[in-house]
């Protein structure tokens, strides 16, 4: 059984912070859970042909940390490429029940959102623990995508 399902090119520069080398991609990754731990097989600046990371993605950036001490001291900004090796795909989100419920019952179809969309209805949403904010935000999102049908 292969230890990984994906492969994805990457590159971006090198950034140091406090002891660590960390690795910045230079077009966020979509699509992939962060914190998620994957294998790097580092071409440049140096060969390294399994690199444990954990992948962390934010809102306009994935960083790429280490997970050990193999990656050797490296200059700031200088430029690396690989490819990630990933032990799954990418996962499409997961839209909770409430909305999913609400969508539904609005006749408002969730499967044409696109990735990036789907990042930021989903987490303005999560944002809201159970109660009424979260309801009236449920409310939002449906009434913005009913409107654009």
């Amino acid at each position: 059984m292969p230890m990984h399902t994906g492969e994805l090119a990457v590159h971006g520069h090198l950034e140091q912070r406090e002891e660590k080398v960390l690795l910045v991609v230079h077009e966020r990754l979509s699509g992939l859970d962060t914190f998620l731990s994957a294998t790097l097989r580092l071409d440049r600046p140096i060969m390294l042909p399994q690199l444990p990371v954990r992948i962390l993605t934010f809102d306009d950036v994935t960083v790429l940390s280490p997970l050990g001490p193999a990656m050797p001291q490296a200059q700031a900004s200088e430029e690396w490429s690989g490819t990630l090796l990933l032990p799954h795909g990418a996962r499409p989100p997961t839209i909770p029940d409430d909305l999913a419920q609400a969508a539904a019952a609005a006749g408002v179809d969730t499967s044409g959102w696109s990735p990036a969309e789907a990042r930021q209805l989903l987490t303005f949403l999560g944002e809201a623990g159970p109660g009424p904010v979260r309801t009236e935000r449920i409310g939002m999102i449906i009434a913005t995508l009913a409107g654009r049908s």
